[in-house]
């Protein structure tokens, strides 16, 4: 049956619609005439949102990292994600929020209970994605294919989360606190619950138990938190309902196992899984066919044994060390396992390094007890480093013979990190005197694709800037690049010799082969290929990567025509034009204030933009972490948490001082002051990690700061455009629920463009730094805007 997404989009409007407008506010109305609710107290309402913010931040972090890995994922899923559960959280806060007439505390009870299912459901429905959709395995989703699984994954959830944000409010409302100062405890209350959840996700839960058990235990803690804001509910059936859903879920979570492993069966199709682990930096699977095993790491095929794939292996090794047999050290980054280092250890090495971050990537590997690789990791020579590559390279005093770094398509900054300026200038240093690094790419002999040429121009181009020396060598599947400080002599006569002297035996490599595979026609064929994108192309730099988005229009090329050209359109866009269009806009924008009688449009606009930059530069330390870290998997949570923490900090100071900041010339010094300490810190990191002033272990934390500043402006900002909104006469803007709901709205909504306009167009055609300044002018010329028309 074949998927078709129009089919999909009308029934699915037809459904949300009758959904919005009858089924979901059905409970929360349900029996509001036979008996009064009576108001929890204080502590509950508190607790509600508490555990709001917690279940927000865990659901949230779990169903991001399933979709990764059964995205295969990358910053152009991930923008589709983020952007995805923002949108839905403005509907939720509006159109849903306004769909419920009965009692806040009943509605608040319906959304947890709604939460407590969806949550699960929506895990369920990610893993079976491909077998609903008949994609066969192995194969990526299409961009309608990802859009419409994330929709229907996690839309529903992220809707009911955020119509709790507006329930909460009339849930304030009803303890006699409705002014900024509410709408500041909501937020504060929401950034509490988010940052114990950050926390106790990252260093506790996914230590301690599988994705669908955390799912579970959130779905019994909102349980519980319904049953106590319904503790003086008169409604008896209603209090028997939710305590038995209550008693339900806690019986489900110790079948949790049992779920877990039947919904990794559908994820993987029903293939012979003999492990799954998840690490805090990823997930890894085994799966096994015959007596062949294939591990894969977030979804993607990372090692494969005992059969290795010869072609590879044995070029990737041999063609380098043959014209370098007396290396004494040689360094791995990338994966070794699994014939690499067998074949290095051919030849009379001293030392063979071989760097993984991830020590449960090792332990999945050895647990299945295969005697070529256990021969290999246990050899006296090998010595294994749990540590970033990069950051390996930034403190060793080890200076090298032979690099080989085995890195995968750039199609994630995790991966381009590898590929770029900054890296290749730590490999050089790494080097010891006429030492050798070894890269590698997609290549071909036959036909190069434009999306083909395009990624080796980037990368032998980037290589070029740094190396003095740099030798390719094509091939079926994948293209070699030697890089050296000095000359190399890959001359397969002397390489056959010594091939023959050292009597390293191999299944391809010999005279004829080595003659065939440095052959100067395919040199020559390969170089006129890319000799026209060599000139256009810019070099691969961590703060602009363009090797990223080359890495992702070719994978994307195998599946789908759209993409590659969604991406070429994205490089076309400038600086210059995108500038261009932000001083026309705001010219219209100015002209739009002056006809305007009150300050209302210029209170939206403040919380568009601030929902917009805020979202921008959280992600912009995402990538940040990603590209000079490179694990952000691990800290997801933890920048998230800080984000919000930042959130949690304005929202207090905004909540002890409402009557001093209700001053528009204050929030306008708020909207400059905040966005240039945010410009200034950033800047001062990328320095520090440039500069290597700081150990790694402490320079990460850093980044913490950046989240702390972006979401201290939203924390501030939200309560004082709140209690400036209930300062005018505006007849449309007197009810304060509505306003706190639009304002939230506005905030998702301003976010959500945030997460895909700054992944997709700002960063490709800008650069990380050129982004920020770009943010940052539009903020500063908002505050002008406000500072302005305050005299008025």
């Amino acid at each position: 049956m074949r998927f078709n997404l129009c089919e999909l989009f009308y029934s699915s409007k037809f459904f949300c619609q009758f959904f919005l407008q009858n089924l979901f506010p059905t409970f929360a109305n349900l029996g509001r005439f036979c008996y009064p609710v009576a108001m929890p107290s204080r502590k509950f309402v508190v607790l509600a949102m508490l555990v709001k913010g917690f279940s927000s931040i865990v659901v949230q972090t779990i169903l991001i990292r399933e979709l990764l890995i059964v995205f295969y994922g990358n910053e152009l899923t991930f923008g589709v994600i983020l952007s995805t559960w923002l949108l839905s959280g403005a509907v939720g806060a509006s159109l849903i929020a306004n769909s419920f007439r009965g009692e806040p505390v009943r509605a608040a009870c319906f959304l947890q209970l709604f939460l407590s299912a969806a949550a699960p459901l929506a895990l369920v429905l990610i893993r079976a994605s491909k077998s609903l959709l008949h994609i066969p395995f192995g194969e990526a989703f299409q961009l309608g294919h990802i859009v419409g699984i994330t929709a229907g994954a996690i839309a529903f959830v992220a809707m009911a989360d955020g119509a709790m944000f507006n329930i909460g409010f009339r849930l304030v409302s009803l303890l006699k606190e409705e002014n900024g100062s509410s709408v500041a405890k909501l937020y504060l209350w929401e950034s509490l619950g988010l940052i114990a959840g950050g926390i106790t996700f990252t260093f506790v839960l996914l230590s301690l138990l599988n994705p669908f058990a955390i799912i579970l235990l959130v779905s019994a803690i909102n349980l519980l938190c319904a049953n106590l804001l319904l503790f003086k509910e008169k409604n008896r059936l209603i209090r028997a309902v939710f305590g038995g859903l209550l008693l339900a879920s806690i019986c489900l979570w110790f079948s949790s196992q049992e779920f877990q492993d039947a919904t990794l069966r559908l994820q993987w199709q029903k293939k012979n899984m003999v492990a799954n682990k998840n690490s805090v930096y990823g997930n890894i699977a085994a799966l096994r066919e015959q007596n062949q095993y294939t591990i894969f790491y977030d979804g993607i095929p990372a090692v494969s044994i005992p059969s290795p794939e010869t072609y590879f292996t044995e070029d990737f090794i041999h063609l380098p060390l043959l014209s370098k047999p007396k290396a004494k050290n040689v360094l791995f980054i990338g994966t070794a396992i699994g014939g690499l280092l067998k074949e290095t250890l051919k030849y009379p090495i001293q030392k063979a390094v071989y760097v993984e971050i991830d020590p449960v990537f090792v332990k999945v590997i050895q647990s299945l007890h295969d005697p070529a690789t256990e021969e290999e990791l246990n050899s006296p020579k090998v010595h294994i480093a749990y540590t970033d590559g990069r950051d390996f390279l930034k403190n060793t005093q080890d200076k090298f013979d032979v690099v080989f770094v085995n890195a995968g398509l750039p199609t994630s900054l995790g991966i381009n990190r590898y590929y770029t300026k900054e890296f290749f200038q730590e490999v050089k240093s790494a080097l010891a005197d006429g030492g050798i690094a070894v890269f590698k790419t997609w290549g071909s002999l036959a036909y190069l694709t434009n999306e083909l040429r395009r990624i080796n121009a980037v990368v032998l181009k980037t290589l070029s800037g740094v190396f003095t020396d740099v030798r390719t060598i094509p091939g079926d599947g994948f293209n070699m690049f030697i890089a050296s400080g000095a000359g190399q002599d890959l001359n397969p006569y002397t390489m056959a010799m010594n091939l023959k002297q050292y009597g390293i035996e191999t299944y391809l490599i010999n005279q004829g082969y080595l003659q065939l595979r440095l052959q100067k026609p395919y040199l020559d064929w390969f170089l006129n290929n890319i000799e026209d994108e060599l000139k256009k192309t810019d070099a691969n730099e961590d703060l602009k990567p363009t090797g990223l988005y080359e890495g992702l229009s070719l994978y994307y090329a195998q599946f789908s025509k759209k993409i590659p050209k969604l991406f070429g359109g994205f490089k076309k866009i400038g600086p210059k034009t995108i500038l261009l269009n932000i001083f026309i806009f705001f010219f219209i924008w100015r002209l739009v204030l002056s006809r305007s009688r009150t300050n209302l449009l210029s209170f939206d606009f403040t919380i568009l933009t601030t929902g917009l930059y805020g979202m921008a530069i959280q992600l912009i330390a995402l990538f940040l972490f990603q590209s000079l870290l490179g694990y952000l998997f691990a800290w997801l949570a933890v920048l998230t948490t800080s984000f919000m923490a930042g959130t949690s900090l304005g929202a207090l100071y905004a909540n002890g001082n409402i009557k001093k900041f209700g001053d528009i010339k204050k929030l306008a010094a708020i909207e400059a002051a905040l966005p240039i300490l945010t410009t200034i810190l950033a800047l001062t990191i990328i320095l520090i990690f440039k500069y290597n002033l700081l150990p790694t272990a402490a320079a990460k934390w850093l980044f913490s700061l950046i989240s702390i500043c972006a979401g201290l402006l939203v924390g501030l900002e939200l309560p004082i455009v709140f209690e400036l909104t209930l300062k005018t006469t505006n007849p449309w803007r007197r009810e304060s629920s509505k306003i706190a709901g639009l304002y939230y709205c506005l905030d998702l909504t301003g976010a959500c463009a945030g997460a895909i306009l700054t992944p997709l167009i700002l960063i490709p055609s800008c650069g990380i730094v050129t982004t920020m300044l770009i943010l940052l002018f539009i903020k500063i010329t908002n505050a002008r805007f406000i500072f302005s028309f305050s005299q008025r």
